[in-house]
Parts: structure tokens; sequence; C-alpha cells
């Protein structure tokens, strides 16, 4: 399969095409990067959240192993300190919960922000590049068969200006009709040309 044409101008115009494509698609993940990052700023409230209820949890869980030590009334008074302990656990599941929903808000965003733009524009390349290989490929199967030469200069009479056909040859009509080869040759090197590829040599 013929992804670049033949001609230097031609292929040097796909080329940096692709330079293009491929540069967006790096600005927009650069830019999905970016928007990540904002958004997982929103998460930060979960870092301190989590070290206060970390160290409400071990504090609370030090004094109630100690009060459980008060002869008589230990048992007792260990209950109020366990709750709270409970509650520094709650905090540092609410600080987890918070980071996982912000993350997962922050992916969405950055996917959604970077696929779209990227999609448009790889959907539009490769519709044009996949036109022109089906083209380029379709012609390139009687590049190398001198009988095809006839049918390409038929098809240059079908498709090319008039004024690039006159360029050639006063009647080119007439002139293929006749089968002259000179005027065949250029007529197929003129379609050929069309799409990138290179022309023939003629022979001598």
């Amino acid at each position: 399969m013929r992804w670049y044409a033949d001609a230097p101008a031609r292929r040097s115009r796909q080329v940096l095409a692709d330079l293009l494509v491929l540069g967006w698609v790096v600005l927009w993940v650069l830019v999905g990067r970016l928007v990540f990052d904002l958004v997982m700023t929103l998460a930060a409230p979960a870092v301190p959240l989590r070290a206060a209820g970390t160290g409400l949890e071990s504090r609370m869980e030090e004094v109630a192993g100690r009060v459980t030590e008060i002869p008589l009334v230990g048992d007792e008074l260990d209950a109020p300190f366990t709750g709270a302990a409970g509650v520094g656990t709650d905090l540092v599941t609410a600080a987890d919960r918070l980071e996982t929903g912000v993350r997962t808000v922050a992916w969405l965003v950055s996917v959604l922000s970077t696929v779209t733009p990227v999609l448009i524009v790889v959907l539009l390349w490769l519709v044009l590049r996949l036109s022109w290989v089906r083209r380029a490929r379709s012609l390139g199967r009687e590049l190398h068969d001198p009988r095809s030469q006839e049918l390409l200069a038929l098809r240059a009479l079908v498709h090319q200006h008039p004024r690039r056909l006159q360029q050639l040859s006063d009647d080119p009509v007439a002139a293929w009709r006749s089968g002259d080869p000179a005027t065949i040759r250029a007529l197929a090197d003129l379609e050929l040309a069309e799409v990138g590829l290179r022309a023939r040599p003629g022979p001598g």
C-alpha cells in the first residue's frame, strides 16, 4: 500500500500534514494532562482530612488503651474514646471517597477534552489520506504496465482541465485516437502526476 507520493512537492505536503496532525495530537494530550491536574486540585482537602482522621483515630485508640488500665471504671470509660476513634476512621473514609470521586471526574473531563478535538482532526486526515491511497493504488496497478498507458491517457482526457490538455496537443482526443505514443505518454503522465505518482520515463 502506497502512503506517500513519488513527487517531492506532493510528498513534502503529505509529510508536513502528518507532522501537523501528530503535533495536534501531542498538544491536546498535554492539554488533557493539564486539565487532569487542574481538576485534581479539588481533591486537595482530602489530604488534611485524611491526616486529621488518622491522627484522631490513633490518639483516641491510645487513650482508650490507657483508660482501660484504670481499676473498676476503666471498661466503662473506654466506650467514648473508642467512639471518637471511629469518627477518625470515618474521616479517613470520607477523604478516600472525595479523592476517588474527584479522580474519576478528572479522568472523564481530561479524556473528553482530549479525544474530541483529536478525533475530529484524525478522522478528517484519515479520510483524505485513504481517499488518496485508493486513487494512487488504482493508478499504481497500471503504473508498470505499458499497455495501460492508453487507459491512463483516457482518464486524463476525462478528468483534466481542457486548458492543460491543449498544452500537450492541439487536438489531444484525435492524437489519442490515432495512438500517438508521445501524446499518450504525456496524457498518462499528466494523470499520474495529479496524485503525485512519478511519471514513467519515455523509451530511449
